[in-house]
């Protein structure tokens, strides 16, 4: 079973790197195996409830964006404006954003999640992910032109940057950072992107772990799990303030330099294992 400390480290990693740009799931799979932790036999329903940690920490920030968005739309509804208003449009554009990850994972979830967590020569996989999206998301900062805000963008950048978060299927690549990778070189401007990034993440977030919850026995609500939610939803709301603070003057760059160190420790701790053991 995980330990308490386990529970609380995993916990604090899920909730920051969900919403900061640098992969919640690649954190999950490499912090046990930096610290060689045994992999315990509830790993992956332990993973299924901290993403409802995550999916507390963004229903409580944006819960009042939340309620002006759908009260927009209802508006907008009874005027027969079906596409909505400047605030009113995020929510079809948010569902229709949503699509194509939903889609994605339905049909490749399992084949991944069998592939990143149960094969240890895909640990050297996650340092290449981690890195080539890091450029990505550097490329973006560099081209974007960063001049609109969320609510003037139109349906087909929402259905492309919906697009780019099927991607993050795959472990490294980061749901938010490839979603605000989208939205930048989409000409969103930082804030608007990170924004537009959570509010579209709101709904996966929220159907991963409701499809997920039956896979939770009676065992497993403990006091770990308990501590690892809490853990997560506060460290949540925290990573979500600080980029939205950071990114209103500060560039992504940081978290860009962060992903190329931990590929590179990775890098040198799985040659330096790999050469112990032969």
């Amino acid at each position: 079973m995980v330990t308490i400390s386990q529970a609380i480290a995993l916990g604090i990693a899920q909730g920051a790197t969900e919403f900061l740009p640098i992969s919640s799931s690649a954190h999950l799979v490499l912090i046990p195996w930096l610290l060689k932790w045994e992999t315990p036999d509830n790993i992956m329903s332990f993973d299924v409830a901290l993403h409802l940690g995550t999916l507390f920490a963004v229903l409580i920030y944006f819960f009042f964006d939340w309620l002006m968005i759908v009260a927009s739309y209802i508006g907008d509804l009874r005027m027969k404006k079906w596409k909505g208003g400047a605030r009113g449009s995020l929510l079809p554009k948010i569902i229709l954003g949503c699509i194509p990850g939903a889609v994605v994972g339905w049909l490749l979830e399992e084949r991944v999640e069998a592939l990143f967590y149960n094969d240890p020569r895909s640990i050297w996989m996650l340092a290449v992910t981690l890195s080539v999206f890091g450029l990505a998301l550097l490329i973006s900062e560099r081209v974007g032109k960063q001049k609109y805000e969320e609510t003037q963008m139109s349906y087909k950048h929402a259905l492309l940057i919906g697009c780019a978060q099927a991607f993050a299927i795959v472990p490294g690549v980061s749901r938010s950072g490839v979603t605000i990778f989208a939205g930048l070189m989409l000409s969103l401007t930082r804030p608007a992107a990170a924004r537009f990034s959570f509010l579209l993440g709101t709904p996966i977030i929220a159907g991963a772990a409701i499809l997920k919850i039956g896979e939770l026995h009676a065992s497993d609500f403990n006091a770990s799990l308990f501590l690892g939610v809490l853990s997560a939803a506060i460290t949540g709301i925290l990573a979500i303030k600080l980029l939205l603070t950071w990114v209103q003057n500060r560039s992504y760059g940081i978290f860009v330099y962060y992903r190329w160190l931990l590929a590179v420790v990775v890098l040198v701790v799985y040659y330096l294992r790999a050469t112990a053991i032969a």
